[in-house]
């Protein structure tokens, strides 16, 4: 059976909050007593101590638990894609859609077993969330710096810097819980020839273009790298060898076949692949340099195709 939900847009000025349920008196003097302006200076205070977005969230949940029961909460930022769960996020919920003047602040909800939420409770808690609503701001501006500073401006893939700090936290979690790992280095075949033939506004629509295609065809969406200049990386969590062969023909089947039209011109595009499997013990530069290895022999033998690096404990490539 479906949970019952209440939900509210809450427009901000975040100086003139009005709540949803209108100006009764019995609520304005239960928001307006010296124990709610005291918690609301100390929310006030509290979230002003972090910027990074997760810790803003997780202190606004412990501030609200203090006066109103909740059992979790969530918060998405479509434009971001950004989710943000803690908590039991079942039974009776309330939903906020937050939005000042300026900007689009995403969705918030809260969640409790026990009971309904009350009229008091919400205005209550709207009042709670107008406290959040410029530690959210500042949050969200920095969650996107650190993005910007991870990811590559032409394509949207993470760069080498996000590749190193994700394959380290992979490769660490692959080793701890004993789970199989796969990488693959993508190469786009010819490119020299594209930025040659075309421009290197050609050349840059293409890369853009097999990016877009990765990601959309890789369940990986966000351990997709910008490797070097037509290099890519595709890091495959809890995948072993044969899942990871299946994920790369799928890759090079589906760029293949890619319709690249730039200046009414379509432009013929190919990768070579290499993969390479975690043994459970090597380094994220051994990794690489196998799969790496794997890509230089695929496209020795012709490009087009995928070479898999066989296990560390050979001595040679297949």
């Amino acid at each position: 059976m479906a949970t019952p939900m209440t939900a509210r847009i809450l427009d901000f000025d975040p100086g003139e909050l009005v709540s949803a349920y209108g100006d009764s008196p019995r609520f304005n003097k239960d928001i307006n007593s010296r124990a709610t302006t005291q918690h609301l200076a100390r929310l006030n205070a509290v979230l002003q101590t972090s910027i990074d977005l997760p810790e803003i969230l997780r202190l606004f949940n412990e501030e609200v638990s203090r006066s109103i029961a909740i059992t979790g909460l969530t918060f998405e930022h479509k434009a971001s894609h950004y989710e943000y769960a803690l908590g039991e996020v079942s039974g009776h919920s309330t939903s906020y859609r937050l939005q000042t003047k300026e900007d689009y602040l995403g969705e918030l909800t809260f969640y409790r077993n026990s009971q309904r939420f009350e009229d008091k409770e919400l205005v209550f808690l709207e009042r709670l969330i107008a406290s959040l609503v410029y530690p959210l701001r500042n949050g969200l501006r920095y969650q996107e710096a650190i993005r910007s500073a991870l990811t590559d401006g032409l394509t949207g893939a993470g760069n080498r810097i996000s590749l190193e700090n994700v394959m380290s936290r992979e490769l660490d979690l692959a080793a701890r819980y004993h789970q199989p790992l796969s990488i693959l280095i993508l190469d786009l075949d010819h490119f020299k020839s594209i930025n040659d033939t075309y421009g290197h506004a050609a050349g840059d629509q293409v890369l853009k273009s097999v990016a877009q295609t990765i990601r959309a065809t890789s369940r990986c969406a966000d351990m997709t790298f910008r490797f070097g200049g037509e290099e890519f990386v595709v890091l495959l969590n809890k995948t072993d060898s044969e899942g990871a062969s299946i994920t790369a023909e799928r890759l090079r089947s589906t760029i293949a076949g890619l319709s690249c039209i730039y200046d009414k011109k379509d432009i013929p595009v190919t990768i070579s692949i290499g993969i390479a499997v975690f043994d459970g013990y090597e380094s994220k530069e051994n990794l690489l340099a196998r799969a790496d290895k794997a890509l230089y022999i695929a496209k020795a033998n012709g490009r087009n195709q995928i070479i898999m690096a066989k296990p560390t404990t050979e001595p040679t490539l297949q």
